[in-house]
């Protein structure tokens, strides 16, 4: 539907330079180099100022960089919509599935209430636990997928996306088995005093309470982490650290143990989906809704 191009274009203008858009695209930074010579060929224009600060867009690549931002959502509407006039996807909801975001909470919700809406079938969509992936399925929600049940935090993520909360779940800490503290029914911040503590760098107001009440007692060693991978609970299961986690991470991994913790520290828990849904995926989300009544 449009140049492919576009997209590395689009990635180096956030980034900023050719090497961290070719970390984020995953190909070297000869390769975007390459492909953004060739747009600047076929446009007859160049897109960026280059320096030894780094890349700013001209005059005329900040207008092909606005225009290609809307080039590429119509493109995707387009596509949704004549697979929906072909009937391959009118009423199937696509929900997205990973390690760290499983979806079985939801589809038990489901399966109660699934007889109500013979139409809708629900497909799950395997997704990869990294921060690209996750960011990606973000950009482009309810384009492969419609909806994820996950923790989250709005604060962090702007407001690309609707969320419905279905609960919020206590903040915990988990750590391996053979730890120590894996033998305590339930923790005191002073169990903490000489530990390790991994922690997300989420933005809202919770995660810097708990950053700043950890950080305070000048006993507790606080390693901020952008995002949480399956790398992250391997790393706590073999080095002795402690991670902050939740009900919803408990049977991430099995050499971990999950502890309640004497706080009062909580993370929201529900669903993200698109701005605008189709017809069945916001009736998938009321019936969900009703759910909570």
């Amino acid at each position: 539907m449009y140049d492919w191009h576009l997209n590395t274009f689009i990635t180096v203008a956030d980034c900023g330079s050719f090497l961290k858009a070719a970390e984020k695209l995953f190909i070297s930074a000869n390769a975007v180099t390459k492909q953004i010579n060739l747009l600047e060929d076929r446009f007859g224009v160049k897109l960026f100022h280059r320096s030894t600060r780094g890349l700013t867009l001209t005059e005329a690549g900040r207008y092909i960089y606005d225009e290609a931002r809307q080039m590429i959502r119509h493109a995707d509407a387009v596509l949704q919509k004549a697979r929906a006039l072909e009937g391959r996807q009118a009423a199937v909801v696509r929900i997205g599935a990973s390690l760290m975001n499983p979806a079985d909470g939801l589809l038990a919700q489901w399966d109660r209430v699934s007889a109500r809406y013979p139409r809708i079938k629900v497909e799950i969509v395997p997704f990869e636990d990294t921060a690209a992936s996750f960011r990606s399925l973000l950009d482009h929600l309810g384009s492969r997928v419609d909806i994820v049940p996950c923790a989250y935090d709005t604060h962090y993520w702007g407001d690309r996306f609707r969320s419905l909360h279905l609960t919020n779940l206590p903040v915990c800490i988990a750590c391996a088995r053979s730890h120590p503290l894996a033998g305590k029914k339930r923790l005191c911040l002073a169990d903490l005093y000489g530990e390790t503590v991994i922690l997300a760098a989420h933005r809202d107001e919770q995660a810097s309470k708990l950053s700043a009440l950890l950080a305070q007692t000048g006993r507790i060693r606080v390693e901020s982490v952008d995002y949480y991978d399956y790398n992250v609970f391997n790393r706590a299961a073999t080095s002795g650290a402690l991670i902050v986690s939740a009900p919803c991470w408990a049977g991430v991994h099995p050499l971990l143990a999950t502890l309640p913790v004497d706080w009062d520290f909580q993370i929201a828990y529900g669903l993200i989906y698109p701005q605008e849904p189709r017809d069945e995926v916001l009736q998938f989300i009321q019936a969900v809704a009703g759910q909570r009544a």
